[in-house]
């Protein structure tokens, strides 16, 4: 979705200027007594109450420790914050911000598609704002700046960075360079790339760097396999180079890459196959794959790509619905 926004105002002509927000301690500074009490006045089925009660009576009485080596700690009592990696924590944390992105998305400022807000994403506690005009992105950092402080919460300004997107018409754009936004009285720093949710963003909207990135992580899982596995029966190795390196989720996500990047990543996948299993530089590829009954380059781009279309299709969000039918 937030390529598609990106790309559809881009495609029209205009800027786009976009905020990834992070969370001093996201989910250490829940106040988790304020989030029993939004949970409790959400709802008012008495399953709600008494669950909520449950969390309430967990939170309350969890103790912890600090181990180094073989020594423990005394216990401490935790004052707030949700389980890191806990399943119910990004359900908790999205319910303990829901007021923040309601302030945002009921505001008519930002980004739109198909008639609905689009001027923020959010997924956990990954937030990214999104706004066709300068004076736009600042009037969403304020209004997040004071909807965090109802909540309790702070913005780690150092890690919130900034990004703009130029029209694909170069004839189109207003600027090279903007003036600096501001969050928490603190000056937000601009970036050509970000990591947003693992996929590498490029501000040229290109996936070269993306799929460069795929390409070093594809060697350096491939390294970790030959040194500790480099002994084991071929079956075994077959069933780890299908669990750990074909893994290319996010292929579907690439639509503006170059051939010899895309290239450079198909050539990686069958010299890692080559170092893993034992064969020579100079054996046939074709034969490889037969023998290993591994599926080639061209055949795992093709699967996750049918897949993504797959989930999509199915997918029960309102807006994802709408710019699949408009097919922007």
């Amino acid at each position: 979705m937030f390529k598609k926004t990106v790309n559809y105002y881009r495609q029209h002509g205009s800027h786009v200027f976009t905020c990834f927000i992070d969370f001093t301690k996201a989910f250490d500074n829940v106040d988790y007594w304020l989030l029993f009490c939004k949970l409790i006045d959400s709802s008012d089925s008495v399953s709600c109450f008494f669950a909520t009660r449950l969390l309430a009576y967990w939170y309350s009485r969890q103790l912890m420790c600090v181990r180094w080596q073989n020594e423990c700690s005394t216990f401490f009592s935790v004052a707030k914050g949700v389980r890191q990696g806990g399943i119910l924590s990004p359900f908790l944390f999205r319910f303990y911000i829901r007021d923040l992105i309601f302030s945002i998305t009921s505001m008519n400022v930002g980004c739109k598609l198909c008639g609905i807000n689009v001027n923020l994403l959010a997924y956990a506690d990954d937030l990214v704002l999104l706004a066709p005009s300068w004076v736009a992105l600042q009037r969403l950092l304020d209004a997040a700046e004071a909807a965090a402080s109802k909540i309790n919460m702070t913005f780690n300004t150092r890690k919130t960075v900034c990004m703009v997107f130029n029209p694909a018409s170069r004839s189109k754009r207003v600027a090279d360079s903007f003036p600096v936004f501001t969050l928490c009285n603190s000056q937000l720093v601009f970036v050509d790339q970000f990591k947003y949710l693992g996929h590498i963003i490029d501000n040229s909207f290109s996936d070269d760097s993306d799929i460069n990135r795929e390409v070093k992580a594809l060697f350096a899982r491939t390294n970790l396999l030959c040194r500790r596995f480099k002994r084991c029966s071929k079956l075994v190795k077959v069933r780890l180079f299908r669990s750990f390196c074909v893994c290319f989720y996010d292929t579907a996500l690439w639509c503006n890459y170059s051939v010899g990047a895309i290239s450079r990543l198909a050539s990686c996948y069958n010299k890692c196959l080559k170092y893993f299993f034992g064969y020579s530089k100079y054996s046939s590829v074709t034969d490889m794959l037969l023998e290993l009954g591994l599926p080639s380059f061209n055949t795992l781009i093709h699967n996750y790509n049918v897949s993504f279309a797959n989930r999509l299709s199915t997918c029960d969000n309102v807006l994802v619905q709408r710019v699949l039918q408009l097919n922007l």
